[in-house]
């Protein structure tokens, strides 16, 4: 096919303010965009299952470039990828949700709608929080089981093009920000580190940081000690556990973990700790409970998840039963 311009399907020249109203925090973008890359692998891998020819070669994980000189960052993932048509109807059409598409195409097969459950975004608006850190955004990708390249690329305000890429490439995405002025600080391997630590540590894809030496690290543990099996875990995991993650300095007095399915499944880890804190009886004082959905953290300041007298309670909540969809600050509703 051959290369073209197009407007956005929607009012896209308020999209900025429309994002920025449901996103209060521009560091969700990071978020959002490793997400939809952890998606889009989940996809190759569960598809091929049927679909062997779509498997990739390479290991399942996902890139972040940054150049701080030209001010760029680039998130490159290994999965399912997108044809011409998918980046027309996705990513040119503001709140269609390729994710959404594809649970409702395994409903509609009658497969197990438990495999869709890794999929962690469902509303398609995700993507368009990278504008409110870049003012132009570019896309290159090839779908799996495709020879073609295509590259989409758009300032999030007028419309997008899409182009024919000479180069095949590997089978998946990148999605490369050109920061905004006022964006420069994410251009920094530090600032990066301490975001993918904070959104997507537990995600169970692979995350690795490439500075512009070139040096390259895993940004992410890539496990979550919560979903694993009780059984299969050391009273000094969770006290290493409990340690890390909430700054703790003493041995937990009680834990409390299991599994809970019904309406809302969810898994909970919670401890209760030996020393009391220092402003137990701050008024002031909130619950310490971090909220997860799908292994993505979303918010350590919900309120009734547990009764305030028991603020002195810290832990991990995380659920599959809420979609990460434009409300992500307000989903304790």
């Amino acid at each position: 096919m051959s290369d073209f311009t197009h407007n956005f399907e929607a009012d896209t020249g308020k999209i900025l303010n429309i994002v920025i109203k449901f996103y209060s925090d521009r560091d969700i973008f990071l978020r959002e965009l490793l997400s939809n890359a952890s998606d889009a692998i989940h996809k190759r891998k569960f598809l091929g299952h049927s679909r062997s020819n779509i498997l990739n070669a390479v290991d399942d994980e996902i890139q972040i470039i940054m150049d701080p000189k030209k001010k760029t960052i680039e998130i490159i993932d290994t999965g399912i990828g997108f044809s011409e048509t998918d980046l027309s109807e996705t990513l040119g059409t503001i709140a269609r949700s390729g994710t959404s598409s594809f649970i409702d195409e395994l409903d509609s097969a009658d497969n197990s709608h438990d495999a869709a459950k890794i999929i962690i975004g469902h509303f398609g608006l995700g993507f368009y929080s990278a504008f409110m850190v870049a003012d132009r955004v570019v896309v290159t990708t090839r779908k799996a089981g495709s020879d073609q390249s295509h590259v989409w690329e758009s300032d999030g305000k007028s419309g997008y093009s899409i182009s024919t890429n000479d180069t095949i490439g590997e089978v998946g995405t990148s999605i490369k920000l050109y920061l905004r002025k006022d964006s420069k600080e994410y251009a920094d391997t530090n600032k990066l580190k301490a975001l993918v630590k904070k959104f997507s540590d537990h995600i169970v894809v692979p995350i690795k940081l490439q500075s512009q030496d070139g040096e390259s690290e895993q940004a992410n543990s890539a496990q979550a000690l919560w979903a694993r099996s009780s059984s299969e875990i050391s009273d000094e995991d969770y006290t290493s556990f409990y340690k890390s993650n909430f700054g703790a300095f003493d041995d937990p007095y009680i834990i409390i973990h299991n599994k809970t399915e019904g309406s809302v499944d969810f898994t909970n880890l919670v401890f209760v700790p030996k020393t009391a804190p220092f402003d137990l009886f701050e008024p002031e004082r909130k619950t310490k409970i971090n909220l997860y959905i799908n292994r993505v953290f979303i918010s350590n300041d919900v309120d009734g998840i547990i009764p305030t007298w028991l603020r002195f309670v810290q832990g991990v909540l995380d659920t599959t039963s809420l979609d990460l969809n434009v409300s992500r600050e307000m989903v304790q509703k």
